[in-house]
Formats: structure tokens, C-alpha cells, sequence
């Protein structure tokens, strides 16, 4: 291949007319290939493609006959993102399923230590209880003591003052509520009369 120069400016006009002039930047290096195959690398300027070359593979047959494109690809170069390897569904369904069984395994380790923890804090409020129990047992106790002596004594003192009215022949009151009832009562008796 005599005319490198020219094959050149031919390989960025093949990348050119596949995508377009601002996404092929600046000549990088030049690969030969096999006899008679030389590969151009560009600059790729495409968004989200930094660091991607257009490749651009030109054959020249012997003679006088002129270079002809043989693919023109968007490569990736040493410093450009690529997606991760390909890995098989099953390999993938694989780990799920083991990273899942694990998971379980490790619910009912927590589950067993959460019963444990359980059975002793039990233990310990059982204990906490019975004595708060016995404790609420001798206030109760106390208590009903108190209400009982209570009892009897307002009961003694109503029975006294009972016993101190039928001595003097007074009559108790009636409650002012009733006393009302009873004065409406009299002026219908009236006002029928």
C-alpha cells in the first residue's frame, strides 16, 4: 500500500458518511491487519460513547485497483465503559436461589435466638411478677381493710343519727327535689277544687 495518506483521508470519509462529521474526531493510530487490510482508528464523539473509537478496516488489492471499505464499527478503546460480561440465566438463577437459602437460614437463626431471649426475659419477669403481685395483694388487702372500716363507721353514724331523730319525734326532711314534685302536685289538687 503505497499511498497511506490517502487511504487515510479515504478511511475518515467512510466514517464520516456512516455516522456523521461531529461524531469522528482526530486520526489515532493505524493497524495493519493481513496483506493488503489496514484498520484506521478515530476519535468517537458520540454522547454516551467517551472513550469509543470508529474503526474503519480498508483493503487494497494489488495493482492499480482502488481501496475498497471493508467494515466501518464503533469499538470500544482502553479507557471506554463496557457493559459487564455476559452471564447465563441458570448461573444467575444459581446464585439467587443459594443467596436466598442463605438468607433464610440465617431468619431462623435470629428467629432460635429471638425464642431464647424470649424464654429468659420470661423467666426474669415471672420472677418480677410474682413479687409485684404479692405486693399489690397486700395493698389490696389493706385497701378493703380501710373501705371496710369506712363502711361501718358511716354506717354506725347514720344508725345514730336515726335512732337520735326517732328519740326526739322529729321527722327527717324530705330532699328538695321532692319537696318541688310535691308543691306542683298540691296546686293541681287546688286549681281542680
Amino acid at each position: 500500500m503505497p499511498k497511506t495518506t490517502d487511504h487515510k483521508t479515504f478511511a475518515y470519509n467512510a466514517a464520516v458518511e456512516a455516522a456523521s462529521r461531529n461524531a469522528v474526531g482526530f486520526f489515532i493510530e493505524s493497524l495493519e491487519e493481513d496483506e493488503g487490510v489496514v484498520t484506521y482508528l478515530f476519535e468517537g464523539k458520540l454522547k454516551g460513547y467517551q472513550g469509543w473509537r470508529w474503526s474503519v478496516s480498508i483493503f487494497q488489492g494489488e495493482g492499480d485497483v482502488p481501496p475498497t471499505v471493508s467494515e466501518v464499527l464503533l469499538v470500544p478503546g482502553p479507557d471506554s465503559l463496557v457493559a459487564p460480561d455476559w452471564v447465563p440465566w441458570s448461573e444467575r438463577l444459581a446464585d439467587y436461589k443459594a443467596l436466598q437459602a442463605e438468607l433464610e437460614a440465617q431468619a431462623a437463626l435470629d428467629a432460635e435466638e429471638a425464642e431464647d431471649s424470649e424464654e429468659d426475659s420470661e423467666n426474669v419477669d415471672e420472677a418480677e411478677d410474682s413479687e409485684e403481685s404479692e405486693e399489690l395483694v397486700d395493698e389490696v388487702v389493706d385497701e378493703e381493710a380501710a373501705d371496710e372500716a369506712a363502711v361501718e363507721s358511716a354506717t354506725t353514724d347514720v344508725e345514730e343519727s336515726v335512732e337520735a331523730e326517732a328519740d326526739t319525734g322529729k321527722t327527717r326532711k324530705r330532699p328538695r327535689f321532692l319537696r318541688r314534685r310535691n308543691r306542683g302536685a298540691g296546686k293541681k289538687k287546688n286549681d281542680e277544687s
